[in-house]
């Protein structure tokens, strides 16, 4: 018989208030989060959501959110109210996860793959998911480009034309254009037109690089805040790359963006992608941060 304090259960409309407060206290840093998003997590992510309770009260909760164009890929989140951390209850709470994930409504050939991503590899989730059995999968790096417009940027002579498309025809083009970019990486996520969409900001921007009026890579922008930008992801099709395209497309992109007044311009890159860190390197990025990927993958049931 159980002897322990706790029950993982199902969550209930109840737990939304507790548990947005919860999702706050262990957000790094600390960020309000809208209890909207728990309540639309409860009701998106059946048989996802556990939450953990304490005398009826809940006291933290998991749930595992879909990653777009990866269906076999989780993506972690939760956490356990502060004044009951280090107490067994995120170890129950795992271990009562675990017996639930190989059920239909989870199951995808050899078991899903759950995914946590930390900010270094010594932080307290981090040490808790390793000692679970999380193993390292990959490290991203961000770099960044400062004071862009004291940069001096000059592509290099290459026949292309740099092209905007308007949001319905970016949906329309990007999946087949980024499979055709990273298919076969370890970095290759599809997307399926409506995952494009769900992700689509306002002010977003996907531009394409096209020789003889076909498509060879593209590069999506965002606009974070004023005076940055952000470039992720950007490609070239795999039979145009080593062909001076990829440098063609980053400068061209950083020289509108100098016209448009930006100061800084953000990327991620695989550490172990060194062929694209050289690239950035060599139009002025540097190395800012790392994130590292955690994951475990369910044993087949």
């Amino acid at each position: 018989m159980n002897n322990l304090p706790w029950l993982v259960r199902a969550p209930v409309l109840a737990d939304v208030l507790p548990l947005a407060a919860i999702a706050t206290a262990v957000s790094q840093p600390h960020t309000p989060i809208n209890p909207e998003i728990i309540r639309w997590s409860m009701d998106q992510l059946d048989g996802r959501f556990w939450t953990i309770t304490q005398q009826a009260q809940p006291i933290g909760y998991a749930a595992l959110l879909p990653l777009p164009g990866l269906p076999h890929l989780f993506e972690l989140t939760g956490g356990i109210d502060p004044p009951f951390q280090r107490q067994g209850a995120g170890s129950y709470l795992w271990h009562t996860m675990r017996q639930t994930l190989g059920r239909p409504a989870l199951a995808t050939g050899a078991g899903p793959e759950i995914t946590y991503t930390v900010p270094n590899l010594d932080t307290p989730t981090a040490r808790f998911l390793r000692h679970h059995q999380f193993t390292l999968e990959h490290e991203e790096w961000t770099m960044r480009l400062t004071g862009l417009p004291g940069v001096e940027v000059n592509p290099p002579h290459r026949d292309g034309q740099l092209m905007m498309l308007g949001q319905d025809t970016a949906v329309r083009t990007l999946p087949a254009l980024y499979e055709r970019c990273f298919v076969g990486t370890p970095w290759f996520q599809a997307y399926t037109p409506a995952e494009v969409a769900a992700t689509w900001e306002p002010g977003d921007q996907l531009w394409t690089l096209t020789d003889e009026n076909k498509p060879v890579g593209f590069a999506w922008l965002r606009f974070p805040e004023s005076g940055a930008a952000e470039i992720e992801p950007i490609g070239i099709v795999r039979e145009k790359q080593g062909m001076g395209y990829g440098r063609f497309l980053l400068t061209s992109l950083l020289q509108l963006l100098q016209k448009r007044g930006i100061e800084t311009v953000s990327l991620g890159v695989w550490a172990n992608n060194a062929t694209a860190v050289r690239l950035y390197q060599s139009v002025g990025f540097h190395y800012v941060s790392s994130s590292y990927s955690l994951t475990y993958i369910v044993p087949a049931t």
